[in-house]
């Protein structure tokens, strides 16, 4: 399958909800269950006034997906562990420094699919992220997206 979805990160560390997109291929295997990588990005996800300026967030994930197969709904969790990378500006007197700072994260959550037809779809999707250290980055996602080919 391929999921292209758009919607908000919220929460955890973002000061205020800042739009996201993201890309998605993957595959069901038996009994509901299948994985699926990820790559999302949120352009301006630091508040222009915060330390380092502004920036964005890109995330790149590997998950395992759970479904349950009810008719043309599908409810699924998934829980994943990738990257997750800041990517700061700031400008110290008068030159641009691009600063980035790039982790080891997870994400958990879950959704429901819903098939209009075999091939075709939609999705929304509710995660919370996690930078892996004690005091990384945590934020959460909502999105809403089209799913092409079976799930």
């Amino acid at each position: 399958m391929f999921v292209a979805s758009i919607g908000n990160v919220f929460g955890g560390d973002t000061v205020s909800t800042k739009g996201t997109y993201a890309l998605a291929i993957g595959s069901m295997g038996l009994r509901g269950v299948g994985s699926e990588l990820e790559f999302s990005e949120s352009r301006h996800f630091f508040d222009d006034s915060s330390p380092g300026g502004r920036g964005k967030l890109l995330t790149l994930m590997a998950n395992v997906m759970v479904t349950v197969p009810v008719g043309p709904t599908r409810p699924y969790g998934v829980v994943g562990l990738g990257f997750i990378r800041q990517r700061r500006e700031t400008s110290t007197e008068g030159i641009l420094e691009n600063i980035s700072d790039k982790d080891i994260g997870y994400d958990v959550g879950g959704g429901v699919i819903y098939k209009f037809a075999s091939a075709v779809g939609v999705r929304a999707d509710l995660r919370h992220f996690k930078v892996r250290k004690s005091n990384g980055l945590s934020f959460n996602r909502f999105l809403v997206g089209v799913v092409l080919g079976g799930a």
